[in-house]
């Protein structure tokens, strides 16, 4: 497959991503019992100054998952916008993708570290689909170098 089919499989798996965090980030109700009402009830409780704001750890934690969401959804668009450029110029489209799998790499040990195991899987399948599409970018530049010997010679 081209690399920009490989770039529109990844934005896909991203976009199921940003669905299944949004379904557990949108539920602010304990689902573990008594105990995980409790922790949510001290991070709610637990209020501090910080640069002249009055914050709990609740409101970090809940900001975190909606800026999570934002950057999972920016990622979304920058993958299905770098699935055309990478058609338009593969040459310029490649180091981005190259940027974006190295990230995606430490997204899945990250995941794998302090999650649990769908969002290391789902990362781990959109790094795949990255390396595919990175490998298959240096072999486009590779032939339209070889091309542009063979024109000037």
């Amino acid at each position: 497959m081209k690399p920009w089919i490989w770039l529109r499989i990844a934005a896909a798996l991203q976009a199921f991503g940003v669905v299944g965090h949004n379904v557990e980030t949108l539920s602010t109700k304990p689902t573990h019992g008594p105990a995980e009402q409790a922790v949510f009830d001290a991070m709610r409780a637990f209020r501090f100054d910080l640069m002249g704001a009055t914050r709990s750890t609740w409101d970090f934690y809940r900001g975190y998952q909606f800026s999570t969401t934002v950057t999972f959804v920016l990622l979304v668009t920058l993958l299905w916008m770098l699935s055309g450029m990478s058609r338009r110029a593969p040459e310029e489209a490649k180091p981005l993708v190259v940027a974006l799998l190295i990230a995606q790499v430490f997204s899945v040990i990250i995941g794998f570290e302090f999650f649990f195991a769908a969002p290391g899987v789902v990362g781990a399948l959109i790094a795949l689909c990255l390396g595919i599409a990175a490998f298959g970018l240096y072999r486009v530049d590779k032939a339209m170098l070889t091309n542009r010997q063979r024109v000037s010679a």
